[in-house]
């Protein structure tokens, strides 16, 4: 069986971590933002998190989908997942985008911040939409017995199908 390589599957959940961070401290009010310590951290913050989509984007890029798969996936299921994907990493990478822009804006004294906010706002309501889809595919396919949730997951393991003899 294909496994995606010990570095993809630390990415993977150790970026699902700082995601999961991400959304528990996240700034309620932008008057918070006045406090430049805390807009350090948050533009810190925001660095870091894109940095590590964009590196986990290029390493895993060419990586392919539904790596692990028993059986030859059929074409729309194949898309659907490719879609889905890039769609998750483009919400990603406008969150810390847009924040960024939020910071950027309130430190210049730029107009407009409430465009800006509804981009981050839009962009937090993708993400979490397309992970928990995310989320859901890869349950159901667990489910399924497809042998792709054992490819990216360190636990709750799927058993091995076993040839079928017919002797």
């Amino acid at each position: 069986m294909t496994s995606h390589t010990p570095l993809a599957k630390f990415i993977h959940w150790t970026f699902t971590l700082l995601y999961a961070y991400g959304i528990f401290k996240q700034v309620d009010e932008l008057e918070e933002l006045e406090d430049v310590s805390l807009l350090n951290f948050e533009i810190f913050f925001a660095i870091v998190f894109l940095v590590i989509v964009l590196l986990r984007y290029f390493y895993m890029k060419d990586v392919k989908t539904l790596l692990g798969a028993h059986d030859q996936m059929r074409e729309g299921h194949l898309f659907i997942a490719k879609v889905t994907h890039r769609l998750v990493y483009f919400s990603l990478i406008m969150l810390p985008t847009t924040g960024l822009l939020i910071a950027g804006m309130l430190a210049a004294d730029i107009p407009g911040m409430q465009a800006a906010i509804a981009l981050h706002e839009f962009s937090a309501f993708l993400s979490y939409v397309l992970i928990a889809v995310h989320v859901f595919a890869s349950f159901y396919s667990k489910l399924k017995g497809e042998g792709i949730w054992n490819a990216m997951t360190p636990f709750w393991k799927e058993k091995e199908k076993k040839a079928v003899s017919y002797t």
